[in-house]
């Protein structure tokens, strides 16, 4: 096997201990170094000898002879540069945490993923023989059912204030710098002896001392899925013992040093203590002459020799779940990098500009009144509650061809809408983007309510017009005139461009529209109801209206009105969780924070039946014979229609956005269509 030619990007301590142990190394040689400066990359190069020294980082990653690259600059610079690095082609060894917060780890693997190279986080303890060793002794239960785990990681430095420890603006702080390896640790602990290998906790409770915009010392509590505890501190202020205990029913194991293994970051003797009570204690004692990076560059080597591109004992989901642990124990504390305010948020991750996918899979259609084509997917900008994940979110749609956002004003109290106005202006795009907003939502469904909130929306949105709007509910009690007419004031006024109806009956806009075309005003151009595959059994929330009846169908097939769809996809009925009827499986540990997300009530309430059921093992078929998923087929549904639809999407991270783009290629006949619904037994 060629040996691994190694780039270091950044000269600072942690890459020259990287740098020294790479010497020993059985796989890999250091090829390369690159700094912001010519000068320290040069000297970095001298202290190495015969390694290439690059001024810049772009450079570095422009070098041929270089095939795995070190990311060791402070921690704001991990993604930038780790996803130039991906896009460079290179396989990335990232130093911890890979991001800043959720939505950077998520861009991260997202751009590994796509470029299809390796990419592993910097936790050199996870790949050492010490942790190996003490995953298997959890899997063989030697201590009976783990229950609590207690670890501790702290140091005392001395306040400096350009020291990155002490600077918000670098993610300073003990919870980022050594905090997230007890993090990493008690969720590894959790789920030893699991085919993931890790388990994401289902709440997290924490205090801390927050001063000088970083947190000094803090302690947090994590709550897992059946009981287990664990009790995590870290400190840059004070002096911690810095040890592992994980306590079981019939005993514990005490690991004296789980960070660095015995040796420092040099080799050395490592030891795992299995206490019992009224036995005497069991250690296992291993000499190990290997370097902690010298194990980890070995590990990456071998991974990429077998043709992987994540490591079994480190994968990106681990990775994604300790990132979203570290913000809520921030969350928890009050702690929140100025970055990521959303007036200072004005970056891409890679600092670069936003732009389109030469080659994206984007489709677009064209409705009367909006003067822009618009992508046959929406994005539905209500499960993006703090900008670093919308601006993640937004910009990935958008590079993948999406230009069609919608909100609404009751969204998040407004969250949702100051989000996306923050966004648009950002990346100046408001005049390239379809705009749709909602109001009027019950109980203040009536039409004297549309303008202020209408005012209030644009105001959020830092726009001066909607391309759409719709009516969020009906309200059976207003005359349709009332609605027209206070609607058509708004496009005289220009404030909005077409309207429609969301939730509303097909009676109900055809009296709308009769009326509009005999004042020869502007009527419904747009419906926003559900209609997906499956039919509910329920309103998901009071006032929901399909779309989905036989006569609906029809009078949009006649009418051409542009159907914009919510729960396009059933809410995650055509997902692992429906399986059967007796076995929802619902969202776990802290995703479930994230958005608008369906429990498992509401999924066996609204979706359960035998039809359903029917339609989505039919889907499942097609999909089998497709190479896609079942969820692709069931989007695949309602974009295959004979009338306009533009089904809008919810996802809350960019794995769900990259599944429903994939649906735009799965084409249906009529025939296929009509099987799926269970309209006929032939296809």
């Amino acid at each position: 096997m060629a040996k691994l030619r190694w780039g270091i990007l950044s000269t600072g301590h942690i890459a020259r201990t990287f740098a020294t142990q790479l010497g020993p190394s059985e796989s890999g040689s250091l090829a390369a170094v690159g700094s912001r400066t010519r000068a320290a990359a040069e000297r970095f190069a001298d202290d190495f000898g015969a390694v290439d020294a690059y001024g810049s980082y772009e450079a570095l990653l422009g070098a041929n002879d270089v095939d795995a690259v070190y990311i060791a600059p402070p921690h704001p610079q991990h993604v930038e540069w780790a996803i130039k690095a991906v896009q460079a082609g290179k396989h990335v060894l990232c130093e911890k945490p890979m991001g800043i917060n959720h939505a950077e780890v998520m861009a991260l693997v997202d751009a590994a993923q796509e470029r299809g190279v390796f990419l592993m986080e910097g936790f050199m303890y996870r790949v050492h023989p010490q942790t190996e060793r003490l995953r298997e002794l959890l899997a063989q239960e030697v201590i009976g059912e783990v229950r609590h785990v207690r670890a501790s990681f702290g140091f005392q430095a001395p306040f400096n204030a350009e020291s990155r420890t002490f600077r918000n603006d670098l993610a300073g702080g003990a919870i980022m710098d050594v905090g997230c390896y007890t993090v990493s640790m008690a969720r590894m602990v959790a789920g030893a002896g699991t085919e993931a290998g890790f388990l994401d906790p289902d709440a997290v409770a924490a205090h801390g001392r927050v001063e000088d915009g970083v947190d000094r010392w803090s302690a947090a509590l994590l709550q897992f899925p059946g009981g287990l505890s664990a009790q995590l501190t870290t400190s840059c202020s004070l002096e911690l013992d810095n040890e592992l205990e994980i306590y079981g029913s019939r005993g514990r194991i005490r690991v004296p040093s789980p960070w660095f293994c015995g040796g420092g970051r040099e080799g050395g003797t490592w030891e795992i203590q299995i206490l019992r009570p009224g036995q005497e204690a069991e250690v296992v004692r291993v000499d190990e002459p290997r370097g902690l990076f010298t194990i980890e560059a070995d590990r990456m080597a071998a991974e990429i020799a077998a043709g992987r591109r994540e490591c079994a004992a480190l994968t990106w989901a681990d990775s994604l779940g300790n990132a979203r642990t570290l913000d809520a124990w921030r969350r928890e504390i009050g702690l929140a990098f100025e970055v990521e305010a959303p007036e200072n948020w004005t970056h891409t991750v890679t600092r670069g500009p936003l732009a389109r996918l030469r080659r994206h899979p984007m489709r677009y259609g064209d409705v009367l009144g909006v003067d822009k084509p618009i992508s046959r997917l929406v994005m539905g900008c209500d499960n993006q509650t703090e900008m670093p994940q919308a601006s993640v979110m937004f910009d990935h749609f958008y590079a993948h061809g999406g230009n069609t956002f919608d909100t609404a004003y009751l969204y998040g109290g407004g969250v949702m809408e100051r989000l996306l106005g923050q966004w648009l202006r950002h990346r100046g795009l408001r005049d390239e983007v379809v705009l749709i907003g909602k109001g009027a939502h019950s109980p203040l469904n009536f039409p004297g309510y549309i303008a202020s909130q209408l005012t209030e929306s644009l105001d959020r949105l830092q726009s001066d017009y909607l391309d759409v709007y719709f009516l969020h509910r009906d309200n059976l009690d207003v005359q349709v005139e009332e609605w027209v007419q206070a609607l058509n004031h708004e496009v005289n006024a220009g404030r909005i461009r077409i309207f429609g109806g969301s939730n509303w009956s097909e009676a109900r806009i055809r009296e709308a529209n009769d009326y509009a075309k005999a004042q020869g005003l502007q009527g419904f151009s747009a419906v926003s109801n559900n209609f997906s595959l499956a039919r509910m059994n329920q309103p998901v929330w009071a006032g929901c209206i399909a779309s989905s009846t036989p006569e609906y169908r029809a009078f949009l097939s006649e009418t051409g009105l542009a159907l914009m769809p919510w729960s396009s996809q059933a809410r995650g009925f055509f997902t692992e969780r429906a399986g059967q009827p007796e076995g929802a499986r619902g969202v776990t540990g802290l995703a479930r924070g994230i958005g608008n997300q369906p429990q498992d009530e509401e999924l066996a309430r609204v979706w359960f039946s035998d039809d359903n059921f029917e339609r989505r093992r039919r889907a499942g078929l097609l999909a089998a014979e497709r190479g896609v998923e079942m969820i692709n087929v069931a989007l695949a549904y309602v974009l295959c229609q004979p009338f306009p639809t533009f089904p809008l999407i919810g996802p809350r991270q960019l794995s769900e956005t990259r599944s429903c783009l994939r649906a735009l290629s799965v084409e249906l006949t009529p025939r296929e269509v009509a099987w799926l619904d269970l309209r006929s037994d032939e296809r």
